[in-house]
């Protein structure tokens, strides 16, 4: 007789039905997901609006000091111009558009320290974020609050 003759008289068994049951579970899921993906790719694209173009800065004054300070943000050539009081150890916030600027900062109470005042150019540009850390040399970097 022939050699292997047991493995043919092999009877594979029955599989477990939780098994079955998962194999159905999985090749539904496979199905559908599948089905989602085509369905997806066979929709007509929409056309995309366009995005509107960014024209602001994003300015972000802090206050390192323990002054209380007036800033005042002019654009240059005229139209607007923020002012703004900056209390000690406070951040402030500003969105403007994009341009030239003249930045005043004075200490308070005025005239108390001529020295601290300053005038600068500064060009925002659109679209951009600005960080300005307002400080002198003795004031104290620990425990400022952090702008986002």
């Amino acid at each position: 007789m022939f050699p292997f003759t047991p493995l043919l008289r092999f009877k594979p068994r029955a599989r477990p039905v939780g098994w079955l049951r998962s194999a159905r579970r999985w090749s539904a899921l496979t199905a559908l997901a599948g089905g989602l993906l085509v369905a997806g790719c066979a929709t007509p694209a929409l056309p995309l609006s366009p995005v509107a173009a960014v024209t602001g800065a994003h300015l972000v004054v802090i206050n390192l000091t323990d002054y209380e300070w007036n800033l005042v943000i002019a654009r240059t050539g005229g139209g607007e111009s923020h002012f703004s009081r900056l209390q000690p150890r406070a951040t402030l916030t500003v969105d403007l558009r994009g341009g030239d600027y003249l930045i005043d900062q004075s200490v308070l109470p005025a005239g108390a320290a001529p020295e601290l005042s300053r005038r600068i150019p500064a060009r925002l540009e659109a679209g951009r974020n600005y960080r300005w850390r307002l400080g002198t040399l003795l004031s104290d970097a620990a425990g400022t609050p952090d702008a986002r």
